[in-house]
């Protein structure tokens, strides 16, 4: 069977650093005309993650440590991507549009691309735009390859790029208490966003 647009890429992911004797599944792109092959995974991690500086969808100097104190939910997408990446990113819409006055001042939303050859910031913008984005609690970052490669790793995010425009990466969604710790990794085209949203506002103060 022919496979379309990234085709499937077994992006095997292995946290044993962040739980004890057990493996964080392993999760694998498919394409849109395979939608039910693919389900989400979720886990529950325990990961440090470094600080790092990247650029914004305006143009402007991003760095992750001033974050800290929000809650913050981070997908890594790219562009071009003609299959999981929309999925993602329709998910991260989702939860932000589900969040609570009280709760956007509390929680912050990342895009990362892993394709700084073609997601400048000006790209992430009009890409954001077309999900009717609202940037006052989410941004897409981008930098050059060296700024992104240990970002990526930081996440244990793996990043093939096959040929201009077509990239292979881990699908993941994670999820990061406000000391900069993921707490929740979700794997998969589709996490549940109501899953997602349990998950944010368990790391929230209780009202």
């Amino acid at each position: 069977m022919q496979q379309r647009g990234l085709g499937i890429v077994l992006a095997t992911v292995i946290l044993t650093a962040l739980v004890p004797a057990r493996e964080i599944r392993a999760a694998s792109h498919q394409s849109e005309s395979h939608p039910q092959a693919q389900e989400s995974g979720r886990s529950q991690v325990h990961l440090p993650i470094a600080d790092f500086s990247l650029t914004d969808q305006t143009g402007r100097p991003f760095r992750f440590q001033e974050l800290r104190g929000k809650v913050v939910l981070v997908t890594f997408i790219y562009t071009t991507c003609s299959d999981v990446c929309p999925l993602l990113t329709s998910r991260m819409v989702l939860v932000q549009r589900d969040l609570k006055g009280t709760e956007r001042s509390s929680v912050y939303l990342l895009g990362i691309t892993t394709d700084p050859e073609i997601d400048r910031p000006q790209i992430l913008k009009s890409y954001a735009g077309r999900y009717g984005v609202d940037f006052s609690n989410w941004s897409f970052l981008t930098g050059s390859p060296g700024e992104l490669a240990p970002v990526w790793k930081s996440f244990r995010v793996q990043v093939q790029r096959k040929a201009r425009g077509l990239v292979n990466h881990t699908p993941l969604t994670a999820l990061l208490d406000k000391a900069g710790i993921m707490r929740f990794a979700y794997f998969g085209t589709s996490p549940d966003h109501r899953s997602m949203l349990r998950d944010l506002r368990s790391l929230l103060p209780s009202s």
